[in-house]
Parts: structure tokens; C-alpha cells; sequence
């Protein structure tokens, strides 16, 4: 049995993931909202997908996320992965909420790049490259 989703007050399950997608000077940016689980997973990899296919790099801002779980995790470093072998960048924004958390407890700070603040160059922030 499957557990309910999300409702939205009529009865209508509602997806537990938005994802609003943008275009900077440097590449796509992509704003995830709500849950990145193993139920919004395929959403979320759908929307990456798309992103990586512009062949630009790649902005992963995770500040919204009320909810992350290993498949967050692992949907991040693999795209992170793919960006490194076709000589592109993706850059995770974190923020202080419940991606932060759950990426700062598994020691992956150091391994991405991120960026901590939600406008980099208002707060003269410049983001961790891996070592």
C-alpha cells in the first residue's frame, strides 16, 4: 500500500516537488521547492536531465527543500558526476535548512561545490570548491 501524498484540501494529491528553472549568464539554474525523495525522484532527475542537456553548468539550488533524502543525495552526486566527465560544473546552493544538514552529515561539503547564500554576489559569498 502506498502512502498518501500531499493533498490540496480538495482531495486531489499534489505533487510534493516543484522545480522552477531559470537561465543566468553562466548556466541553468534550477530551484527545487518541497520534497526530494524517493516519490519526487524521477520528477526531480527528469528536470536535471533537461538542464545537463543544454550542455551549459549547472546551479542546484536546494534552499527551499523542506525534506532530503539519500536519493537527493544521490541524484546530486551523480549529476555532479556527469557535469565533471563532460567538463562542466554543477554548483549546489544549501542554505542553512534540511539539505545543509543532511549534506553536511554525510562529510559532503568538501566534495561539491557550493554556495551558500541565496545571491552570491550581494553577499560577496564565493562558493567552496572541492579539494
Amino acid at each position: 500500500m502506498t502512502a498518501p501524498g500531499p493533498f490540496d484540501g480538495v482531495g486531489e494529491p499534489t505533487s510534493a516537488l516543484r522545480v522552477e528553472r531559470s537561465n543566468d549568464g553562466d548556466g541553468v539554474v534550477l530551484v527545487l521547492h518541497g520534497e526530494l525523495d524517493i516519490t519526487t525522484l524521477a520528477d526531480a532527475e527528469r528536470h536535471v536531465a533537461s538542464a545537463e542537456d543544454a550542455g551549459a553548468d549547472l546551479l542546484l539550488d536546494l534552499t527551499h527543500l523542506e525534506f532530503c533524502d539519500s536519493s537527493g543525495v544521490r541524484l546530486v552526486l551523480l549529476a555532479d558526476e556527469r557535469a565533471r566527465v563532460a567538463g562542466q560544473r554543477l554548483t549546489i546552493r544549501l542554505g542553512d535548512g534540511p539539505a545543509q544538514r543532511v549534506f553536511a552529515a554525510l562529510g559532503l561539503l568538501d566534495r561539491l561545490t557550493v554556495r551558500d547564500g541565496s545571491d552570491d554576489a550581494a553577499t560577496g559569498t564565493v562558493p567552496r570548491t572541492p579539494r
